[in-house]
């Protein structure tokens, strides 16, 4: 497999599971399940790591709030 292939994907899947995780955990405020801390530590490190390492997210942020639509 291609090496930047692979990349890609982890970087997708760093997108996909805190935004997972995050509806996870709205249904679970919804239907009265139990919420573990663990669960809310997993997520606030997901969207940190997401916000300031994953070079996917900052170039998808960047094409769709860019001030000039070019």
């Amino acid at each position: 497999m291609d090496f930047y292939k692979l990349i890609l994907y982890a970087n997708i899947l760093g997108i996909c599971l805190p935004v997972a995780l995050t509806y996870l955990v709205i249904a679970n405020l919804i239907t009265g399940q139990p919420i573990y801390p663990s669960t809310i530590v997993c997520l606030a490190l997901g969207y940190a790591v997401m916000i300031k390492r994953n070079v996917l997210f900052q170039e998808l942020w960047e094409k769709w709030f860019r001030k000039n639509n070019k």
